[in-house]
């Protein structure tokens, strides 16, 4: 079964709405939502990072329930999202039919050692964000996912589809986990070539990122009419 895992890099002039639904199994990370840019159809697999899977699981923020109107307080000012958004994550939570998940420390311990096994250059001195955490996971398994929406440009890495306000990336090294991913889809571990996707309004990969494969540019050909590298 195909998996795709959604970064939520912000795109303004194409949509991937029918490219994520056409995979079996659909992973978005913290507060992607579907009709984000990124699939119309609910996850398979919801991944949270520490503070938002805190408030799911204990459904209290300092003491306090957790209401829209928490989520509200907690989230719009600070990073730039609007009061509709969080108000249909807060019911997308409720949904029994999406699995979220939380891995320690966002499996930044288990990335070092997928580094250190497939001799990888890098050492890890920061968290990593949590879409990095499952990608770890799903080497750890033997799954090769594709990846769509991790920025592969440093410029464009904080900005999400779903925000108007950048995130400030203080706790990530947002260069290194760039230049992991690179290496991963370059040993075969993963496939981020649609990462590659330039935000224009014809289909074009920019190959001086990464090299594109033959398994992603076959899915983007039964998507997308013209493909152009670039």
């Amino acid at each position: 079964m195909k998996k795709i895992i959604c970064g939520s890099r912000k795109y303004k002039n194409i949509n991937f709405d029918n490219l994520v639904d056409s995979f079996d199994i659909i992973v978005r990370n913290n507060m992607l939502l579907p009709n984000n840019n990124y699939g119309t159809k609910n996850s398979q697999i919801q991944v949270l990072n520490c503070h938002i899977y805190q408030y799911y699981k204990e459904k209290k923020y300092e003491d306090k329930p957790i209401t829209p109107e928490g989520w509200i307080s907690v989230y719009m000012q600070e990073f730039g999202m609007s009061e509709n958004h969080i108000r249909r994550f807060f019911d997308y939570l409720e949904l029994d039919s999406v699995e979220f998940k939380h891995f320690d420390d966002n499996n930044t311990n288990l990335m070092r050692y997928v580094l250190h096994t497939h001799k990888i250059h890098g050492v890890i001195q920061k968290q990593l964000r949590c879409g990095l955490g499952y990608i770890a996971e799903c080497i750890k398994l033997n799954i090769k996912p594709f990846l769509i929406g991790f920025s592969l440009e440093s410029s464009y890495a904080l900005n999400k589809q779903f925000s108007n306000k950048d995130g400030t990336g203080i706790c990530h090294n947002i260069d290194f986990e760039i230049d992991i991913i690179k290496q991963l889809h370059q040993t075969g571990l993963i496939d981020a070539t649609f990462c590659a996707i330039k935000d224009s309004s014809s289909l074009e990969i920019d190959s001086s990122l990464i090299d594109p494969t033959p398994a992603a540019l076959d899915v983007l050909s039964k998507i997308y009419k013209d493909i152009e590298k670039g």
